[in-house]
C-alpha cells in the first residue's frame, strides 16, 4: 500500500481540501503484445499454452488470452494502463504456461522503464524474458525467449487527468465487486481480453468490465455464466486464462478449453497497491 507511487493523505481538521496533495494520473500507455518468439516448452507432452499478464500497478493488471500449443504465439492484443509517474514507474510483462493440473507455470518476465518511451512517438520494443524483474534474483541465464510490443505514451492535459482519476476510482470499485460476487479471488486479479482499461485509460467500460459484462443484482450480466468449477464470461468481457486464488476466469472468446478445472497464477515479485 505505501510502496511508491502511492500515496496516503491524511487531512488535519474537518472540510479540508486536499484534492491537489493527491497522486494524480500522468498519462496513458498504449500497450500492444504482439506476439512472443522462442518461448521454452514447460510440458512433457505437447508444448505450452502461453498467455501474457501486464501491469504498471497490480490492481490494474490485464492479460492475453491464452494461445494454445505454440511456443511463437501471436496475441495482437492492445491494452491501455495509467501511469502516475513515468520517471520511476515501469510495465512489467510476465509469460505463463497455463497448466490443467496445477500452478501455471512461468516462462519469463521482463520490464519496460516508462522515462524511456518518447511521449506521442509510436515505437516497437522487443525485451528479452529473463528469470526475474529483480537482477539480484536472477541465477538462471539461459535463454527464454522475447516479447514483441508497440507501445505509445500520452500525456494528460488536465481534464484527461481529472477524467483518469475519476475512472480508476470506479475501476477499484467495479473490481471490489467483482470479488464479492466470486468472479475473481482477490481485486489484484488480472483482467484479460477486452476487459482492458478505456477512454481516458482507468476504469472499465459502462458500469461493468468490457463492454456491459457488470454486476446484475447479485448475478452477472451480459451473457456471464458459470463453466465448470471456474466462472465464464461468455460475451466480449472477461479474459481467457485468468486463473488466480483457485479460480479461473475464462475468455471473450467463449468457454475454456479447461472448464471443469482451476488453477493459480504466482504472485509477481513487486506487490505493490
Amino acid at each position: 500500500m505505501l510502496q511508491w507511487p502511492h500515496r496516503l493523505v491524511v487531512p488535519l481538521g474537518v472540510n479540508v481540501d486536499t484534492s491537489e496533495l493527491e497522486l494524480k494520473p500522468e498519462g496513458k500507455l498504449s500497450v500492444t503484445v504482439v506476439k512472443a518468439t522462442s518461448l521454452k516448452n514447460k510440458e512433457l507432452i505437447g508444448k505450452s499454452d502461453p498467455y501474457v499478464t501486464l501491469y504498471v500497478r497490480p490492481m490494474f493488471k490485464v492479460k492475453t488470452k491464452v494461445i494454445d500449443d505454440n511456443l511463437n504465439p501471436e496475441w495482437n492484443e492492445t491494452f491501455e494502463l495509467i501511469v502516475e509517474d513515468k520517471e520511476t514507474q515501469s510495465v512489467i510483462f510476465e509469460v505463463y504456461d497455463e497448466d490443467n493440473l496445477q500452478q501455471d507455470k512461468r516462462l519469463g518476465v521482463a520490464k519496460l522503464a516508462v522515462n524511456n518511451i518518447v511521449p506521442e512517438t509510436p515505437s516497437e520494443i522487443t525485451l528479452k524474458l529473463m528469470q526475474s524483474v529483480d537482477s539480484l534474483k536472477i541465477k538462471d541465464y539461459r535463454d527464454r525467449g522475447s516479447l514483441h510490443l508497440k507501445v505509445m505514451y500520452h500525456p494528460f492535459t488536465k481534464e484527461e487527468q481529472l477524467e483518469a482519476l475519476e475512472s480508476e476510482k470506479k475501476a477499484i470499485e467495479e473490481r471490489k465487486r467483482l470479488k464479492e460476487a466470486g468472479v475473481i479471488g482477490s481485486t489484484m486479479d488480472a483482467l484479460g481480453g477486452a476487459a482492458s482499461l478505456v477512454g481516458s485509460g482507468v476504469g472499465f467500460v459502462g458500469t461493468g468490465v468490457a463492454g456491459g459484462v457488470g454486476l446484475v443484482g447479485s448475478g452477472l450480466g451480459a451473457g456471464a455464466g458459470l463453466v465448470g468449477s471456474g466462472i465464464g464470461a461468455v460475451g466480449s468481457g472477461l479474459g481467457k486464462a485468468g486463473k488466480f486464488m483457485g479460480r479461473t476466469v475464462t475468455g471473450h472468446l467463449g468457454m475454456s478449453r479447461k472448464s471443469g478445472s482451476s488453477s493459480t497464477v504466482p504472485q509477481p515479485d513487486q506487490p505493490s497497491a
